[in-house]
C-alpha cells in the first residue's frame, strides 16, 4: 500500500512539472512575482557593503511592506544606522501598471524629493543594488525568453533571458537584458546576471534564505541577496532579519508625511 502511494505522489510531481513546462516564459515570471507578492510583512535589514579591497560599511534599515486592494505593493525603507544617514527614508510604490514610484527623504537636506525614472539605474545608498533593484517593475516594459534549464543550488530553475521593450526602460534600468534562473519548484528566483548598455557582463545577483512566510497563500520571501559588480569587484550582501509577516500594516508607514517624521 504504501508503495502505491509513492508511486501516485511520484506520478503527480511529474505531471505538475510538466504542466508547468507548458508555461510561456511571461507566464512563469508573473507566476514568480505572484510567489513572493506577501499582503504585508515588516523586517529588520542589514546592508554590508564591501569596495572590494577588503572595506565593509553597514546599513541597518527596518522596512515595511503592504499590498493595497488596487493591486499596489507600497514600502517604505528606513535607516537607523549608522549616524551619518540615520533618519534617511525612502517610499516605494509598485504599481500595477504604469511607472513605480520612488521618494527620498534626506534629513540632512530637511525634504523629501521623488525619484526620477533616470536615478533608478543610480546605486542605492552607495551600494551595487541599485534604486531600482529595490522595485518589481512592470512586467510588461520587458519581453522575455527561455534560455533552456540549470540547475541552481540544488534546484532545478528555468533560465528565462528578459529583455527591456524599450530604449527608454533600458535607460532607466540601465541594463541591456539580463538572465534570470527561476525555481521550478516554487517560482522564487535564484539567480540573476545583468548586462549593461554596451552589452557587457555587468552584475550578478544570487537568492537565498527562501522562507515560506504566509502558508495559507503560499507566498515566500527572500532574506538573503548578494550581488556583486564584475567590472570593478565591489560586491554588497542584504539580509533581511527579524522578518515578520503582518497583512494590518497601518496605512500611515506608506505616506510622505511618515517619511518627514523620520
Amino acid at each position: 500500500m504504501k508503495k502505491n502511494i509513492l508511486l501516485i505522489t511520484l506520478l503527480l510531481i511529474q505531471v505538475t512539472l510538466l504542466a508547468q513546462t507548458d508555461l510561456s516564459p511571461k507566464e512563469i515570471m508573473e507566476k514568480s512575482m505572484s510567489n513572493t507578492k506577501l499582503k504585508g510583512l515588516e523586517a529588520k535589514t542589514r546592508l554590508d557593503i564591501n569596495d572590494g579591497k577588503g572595506n565593509i560599511r553597514t546599513r541597518v534599515t527596518t522596512m515595511a511592506s503592504r499590498v493595497f486592494s488596487d493591486g499596489t505593493e507600497k514600502r517604505v525603507i528606513v535607516f537607523v544606522s549608522p549616524a551619518d544617514v540615520k533618519g534617511t527614508a525612502m517610499l516605494i510604490f509598485d504599481n500595477e501598471t504604469g511607472n513605480d514610484d520612488m521618494w527620498i527623504r534626506l534629513p540632512a537636506l530637511r525634504k523629501t524629493r521623488k525619484i526620477v525614472s533616470s536615478e533608478k539605474s543610480k546605486s542605492f545608498m552607495g551600494s551595487e543594488f541599485s534604486n531600482g533593484d529595490l522595485s518589481i517593475g512592470s512586467i510588461d516594459d520587458f519581453s522575455y525568453e527561455l534560455d533552456g534549464e540549470e540547475e541552481i543550488g540544488k534546484e532545478m530553475c528555468w533560465k528565462i533571458k528578459i529583455i527591456p521593450k524599450s530604449e527608454e526602460t533600458a535607460d532607466e534600468t540601465g541594463v541591456a537584458y539580463k538572465y534570470m534562473w527561476v525555481s521550478q519548484n516554487d517560482f522564487v528566483p535564484r539567480q540573476a546576471f545583468f548586462f549593461d548598455l554596451d552589452e557587457e557582463p555587468w552584475k550578478e545577483m544570487s537568492y537565498s534564505g527562501i522562507k515560506m512566510l504566509d502558508p495559507k497563500d503560499k507566498k515566500y520571501f527572500i532574506t538573503h541577496m548578494e550581488i556583486k559588480n564584475l567590472q570593478n569587484n565591489r560586491f554588497s550582501v542584504m539580509d533581511m532579519e527579524e522578518v515578520q509577516f503582518n497583512p494590518a500594516v497601518p496605512d500611515e508607514f506608506f505616506t510622505i508625511a511618515f517619511l518627514e517624521r523620520q
